[in-house]
């Protein structure tokens, strides 16, 4: 990757999570100095495991990082769904050599704090990047050929280059987009990690497991080569939620499993209630850049976790903007709208598909009959053809 393109510029990026210190290592190795602002106290991802296809795997070589992140994958032998009542599987699909040698990268799970510390550790070894902490952006102004931003605190900081990575509620997406707050959560999710010695060895298995039921489902999986079980706890709300509110208990994570087998409510045991993730959305839009400003991740397209594809997109973005970076040097607004143009109709369809997928887990009678039906009549080649539009090298305008 060249140096050129960045030369002599400054880099700002507002948000220290996966995309932010995806954008930073990739931006670095274009020769950018780069400044990173985290909110936060300290460089830190809570909740628990992620799901990496195969395009997030693709995208993770393409930032030079995947023998130090595949030190702390599990990969696992399938993705099932599974009956929250009588426990029989409605879809099995595989990841085996059929799956890898179609999608040309494996199917991968990894811990969040594990991926981040990787993605920290290529940063803080960087001398061409700064990281900031307890440095809450407040104001973006657009210079004439630069961009300023203003911190809480006061300070001011010009750079030729700014990346929103900032999140959900991001204060860069509102100076570009300026579309408000997103629609109240309606989902409900708890979530932990237990070590493997805690789990009995009837109820441990290796793959991705989803026990669906109405309005709720529970999903597990290993960690860390094995050594953790992830466990998943998401159910859907009646009302509209106070998204500040995160106080959990077990009386709220229990209740929507009362009728669920009894493996899962074993396993909720094992998950903690001192707090719970509120999840929403938005709907997609596109326009994610102005001037010398862009957006990144969940800023630009955040979405239901329900097609596992949060942390990958957001580094696919990098991939494509450091690709617009250097097919575009002299014109840096330029690359940022080319970037954001590219990616808006592929993350437009995960935003929409997460949305459908949540509704196809958590049906009930009728329906949960139809799901079943469907997916039992596919082959495993079919179940496969399902996911090429995502998966496949090909997918995707970067990868084209």
């Amino acid at each position: 990757m060249t140096q050129d393109v960045g030369r002599g510029r400054l880099a700002l990026i507002a948000g220290g999570g996966i995309g932010g210190l995806s954008a930073a290592a990739s931006l670095a190795r274009l020769g950018f100095r780069v400044k990173i602002f985290e909110q936060a106290d300290d460089f830190r991802e809570v909740g628990a495991g992620i799901q990496v296809g195969p395009n997030g795997v693709r995208a993770i070589k393409n930032l030079g990082l995947l023998p130090q992140v595949s030190e702390f994958t599990w990969l696992p032998p399938a993705l099932v769904m599974r009956d929250a009542f009588d426990a029989s599987d409605i879809c099995r699909i595989p990841l085996d050599d059929r799956f890898r040698q179609r999608f040309q990268e494996p199917y991968a799970v990894i811990h969040r704090a594990d991926l981040l510390g990787v993605l920290l550790q290529a940063c803080r070894e960087n001398p061409q990047i700064e990281l900031f902490t307890s440095s809450r952006l407040a104001q973006v102004d657009e210079l004439d050929e630069r961009v300023r931003i203003t911190l809480e605190d006061g300070r001011r900081i010009d750079g030729d280059l700014l990346i929103g990575a900032d999140g959900l509620r991001s204060v860069v997406r509102q100076t570009i987009i300026g579309d408000g707050a997103p629609r109240p959560p309606r989902y409900v999710v708890y979530r932990g990690v237990v070590e493997r010695h805690r789990v009995p060895d009837a109820l441990w298995e290796p793959e991705v497991v989803m026990w669906t039921g109405p309005d709720a489902d529970f999903v597990h999986y290993p960690l860390r080569r094995g050594e953790l079980f992830n466990l998943v706890v998401t159910f859907k709300s009646p009302i509209d939620l106070d998204p500040f509110d995160i106080a959990g208990s077990y009386d709220d994570m229990r209740a929507p499993y009362e009728s669920f087998h009894p493996t899962v409510r074993t396993l909720l045991e094992m998950v903690p209630v001192e707090r719970k993730w509120l999840v929403t959305d938005r709907a997609p839009m596109h326009g994610w850049s102005q001037g010398h400003a862009t957006l990144i991740g969940d800023a630009a397209h955040p979405m239901l976790q329900y097609m596992a594809q949060g942390a990958c997109q957001a580094i696919e973005d990098v991939a494509q903007l450091v690709d617009e970076l250097r097919a575009q040097p002299d014109d840096l607004p330029a690359a940022l709208n080319t970037y954001a143009g590219k990616r808006y109709h592929r993350t437009a369809r995960v935003q929409f598909s997460a949305r459908q997928m949540i509704e196809l887990c958590q049906v009930s009678g009728a329906l949960a009959d139809l799901r079943a039906k469907y997916f039992r009549e596919r082959s495993a080649e079919q179940l496969h053809d399902g996911l090429a539009w995502l998966y496949s090298p090909l997918a995707g305008e970067r990868f084209a």
